[in-house]
């Protein structure tokens, strides 16, 4: 975290200049407007589930600036957004970073007879050429370099790419699909060379693109986690602290989402049966999901106190929930079928599905399943895909017993998975706005052997005909 900061949500933000495709008087320079003056507000938006950086910025307008330039929705926008006293930023400027494409001017108003209201939209180049371009050609190797491949010579991306090491030599032929979704099909493929999982994310933040697992923005290749970025709590304000602590001070919080019982079931997070059919072989097959037994083999974001995995801290507490069956093996709830056809590219394998498909269903849903949004004074050293610790309040009586006073199944380490700069010109200040996953617990779930569940519901239901029930 920045440690030159003369106040939460300060900011340092450059010229902000529209570029044109026209030439300014013919001279092969493009034209080229300042709007800083005009900027009310930036947003600047990163997701794991977008795939591209994205933002728009608010413009109080009396120059008419879309009539001088003129704006089309054709232009690229530059500009240099940092926290001071930080080495990373937003950096779409023209000599050392990557401008922004211009594509959509909205809700356009009136603010008085001289001047306007209106919002510019904004997303990465490589967003647009990625509806330009169609990926039509067999790929063999490895994903990770094939995914690559796709970045480098489709989406034609200059930035920076950070693939996590994939398992196995495959063969993949694209009819002709845009680079996404090319690039969709084998992230859900991918395993990784260095963890049980086939978790993998595509995505763009700060720092260029990424195609990594949830294990690898959880830990480093030996497993040990990764270092937190940042400590967020609600504290008292205005106390005179370093500027570090008011940084992670906890602006409001919600908790979205702390279980979803009934989505978890219905999606094959804690079980699943897959059917596999090789029609060169002619046989089928079954493998059956157990999340109990398959939590143990991952690398989560709650370990124990050396840094190693741990078997009992997940969303799926283990416990005697059907006449000696668990939530684990309620396998027929969810059934995938998938072939499994072999020589389909002569020597090259299909990557093995029964290690994937289940898995990765089950790892992104889970992993989803506890959401937190928090709003804090803005910093642009953090990013989606970093490691953040939150303490959530007990919400309970202050007790002796209890010297941390916090909720301690929710305090701990999250990940960030969406991201929102807001930056106002007016108010000076700039406010982050993070939604925090997480696939663990900080301490384990209880675990009971008894059977509390089965029969412990009125048993004098029955059968009526509707016809002798009119008739009574």
């Amino acid at each position: 975290m920045p440690t030159k900061v003369d106040r939460p949500g300060a900011f340092e933000l450059s010229d902000v200049i529209l570029i044109s495709y026209q030439s300014f008087d013919g001279s092969g320079t493009p034209k080229r407007l300042s709007i800083r003056s005009l900027v009310q507000e930036i947003s600047i938006y990163e997701s794991l589930d977008g795939k591209f950086l994205s933002g728009d910025m608010t413009l109080l307008d009396a120059t008419n600036a879309i009539q001088t330039l003129p704006i089309t929705g054709f232009e690229r926008v530059e500009f240099f957004f940092r926290t001071p006293g930080t080495d990373k930023g937003f950096d779409f400027s023209v000599a050392t970073g990557h401008p922004m494409f211009v594509y959509a001017l909205q809700n356009r108003t009136g603010a008085n007879p001289r001047s306007q209201i209106y919002t510019l939209k904004f997303i990465s180049q490589e967003a647009i050429r990625n509806h330009q371009t169609r990926v039509s050609q067999a790929f063999t190797g490895n994903i990770d370099q094939m995914v690559t491949d796709i970045c480098y010579n489709y989406l034609k991306t200059k930035k920076d790419l950070i693939v996590e090491d994939t398992k196995g030599a495959f063969k993949f032929t694209m009819p002709r699909l845009k680079p996404s979704m090319a690039i969709e099909n084998l992230r859900k493929n991918a395993q990784s060379l260095h963890y049980e999982n086939s978790g993998f994310l595509f995505f763009e933040n700060g720092d260029g693109f990424n195609f990594k697992s949830y294990e690898g923005l959880f830990c480093k290749k030996d497993g040990s986690p990764r270092p937190t970025k940042a400590h967020y709590s609600p504290k008292i304000k205005n106390i005179g602290e370093d500027p570090v602590y008011a940084l992670q001070s906890v602006e409001n919080f919600t908790i979205l989402k702390q279980f979803d019982t009934l989505n978890n079931t219905a999606n094959g997070v804690y079980a699943s049966r897959l059917i596999t059919h090789d029609l060169y072989n002619k046989t089928f097959s079954e493998n059956d999901f157990d999340y109990n037994k398959e939590y143990s083999k991952q690398n989560h974001l709650e370990q124990d106190d050396n840094g190693d995995k741990r078997s009992d801290n997940g969303i799926l507490p283990f416990f005697n929930y059907d006449t000696g069956e668990t939530f684990g093996n309620k396998n027929e709830g969810v059934i995938y079928y998938q072939s499994t056809t072999s020589k389909v590219h002569d020597s090259y394998e299909q990557p093995e599905v029964t290690d994937i498909l289940q898995k990765r269903v089950s790892q992104h849903i889970a992993a989803n399943s506890l959401m937190i949004e928090i709003t804090a004074p803005g910093t642009t050293e953090l990013r989606v895909g970093d490691i953040v610790n939150f303490t959530l309040p007990k919400y309970a009586p202050n007790s002796k017993n209890d010297t941390q006073d916090n909720d301690k199944y929710l305090s701990g380490r999250y990940l960030i998975s969406a991201a929102r700069h807001h930056v106002s010109t007016l108010n000076k200040r700039h406010t982050l706005a993070l939604e925090l996953i997480k696939d663990s617990f900080n301490v384990s779930l209880p675990q009971e052997d008894i059977e509390l569940f089965t029969n412990n519901e009125a048993q004098d239901g029955g059968p009526y005909k509707a016809s002798a029930l009119d008739e009574f």
